[in-house]
């Protein structure tokens, strides 16, 4: 099968996916109440807005040549869906685990701040006491659980987490990841290194279709938890099994 052809139909097939995500916000008329950002329906809109601007930039990258950044971004996609998943399946009491994150992540940025400075004794006095008491006034979230990919993702009851290992592969500077860059050496033994190595399009292929099915899967989450009519994401989603099976990738 011809994978230049392949690439090209799955980036048009991603560019198409925007649209269908952004009428996700108009088809259902939302009133803030007294929760603001922190009502569920808010917040999973706020992933869906997050997961078009990961979509756009991504494909952004892989259309000027670049691949290990676009998969790192696919991976933001997959966590997306993990979060909108777990806020359909659990509701507020996912929310509540969303603010013990955030609350256990500050202290955890502030105890920083207060290592660091202690060395070098630039963190004035007044700053210091305000942050001291910031983290006295917040003491109960001292040992309050954190959020991993794997857990919510089991939580949101999703069956991706080997797709997303699959593209951690290259989000972090493992061997594997490095050998891109590396070329055999030249007649004096001197390594060769490749600031840009070619991208194969069969990689490009792999990576647009993972990102595709999590970003779909945002899209039905967002609708499910806004009581949508998700009669457009259906209808992607059937080309999305239908470019899947053409091309011989694992998608779900």
């Amino acid at each position: 099968m011809d994978e230049t052809a392949l690439k090209t139909d799955w980036l048009d097939f991603a560019k198409r996916l925007r649209p269908v995500g952004m009428g996700i916000f108009g088809a259902t008329p939302i009133i803030v109440t007294e929760e603001k950002s922190a009502d569920i329906r808010v917040l999973a809109l706020m992933l869906l807005a997050r997961t078009l601007s990961n979509l756009r930039a991504a494909l952004a990258l892989v259309e000027s040549g670049f691949i290990v950044e676009p998969k790192t971004i696919a991976r933001c996609c997959f966590e997306n869906s993990y979060w909108v998943g777990a806020l359909v399946k659990e509701g507020n009491k996912f929310r509540a685990s969303l603010v013990q994150h955030e609350m256990k992540h500050k202290r955890m940025r502030a105890q920083t701040i207060f290592s660091t400075t202690a060395k070098t004794g630039e963190l004035q006095p007044e700053i210091k006491n305000k942050l001291r008491q910031w983290m006295r006034d917040h003491k109960e979230y001292e040992d309050s659980p954190t959020l991993d990919p794997k857990a919510v993702c089991e939580r949101a009851e999703n069956d991706s987490y080997m797709f997303y290992q699959h593209l951690s592969w290259d989000a972090h500077p493992s061997i594997e990841s490095l050998n891109r860059y590396y070329e055999p050496p030249d007649a004096n033994g001197a390594p060769g290194i490749d600031v840009s190595p070619i991208v194969q399009d069969a990689e490009v292929v792999e990576m647009l279709n993972l990102m595709c099915l999590a970003v779909i899967t945002v899209f039905l989450g967002v609708s499910d938890l806004l009581g949508q009519d998700s009669v457009p994401t259906g209808k992607i989603a059937a080309e999305y099994k239908t470019l899947t099976e053409r091309t011989g990738q694992a998608g779900v």
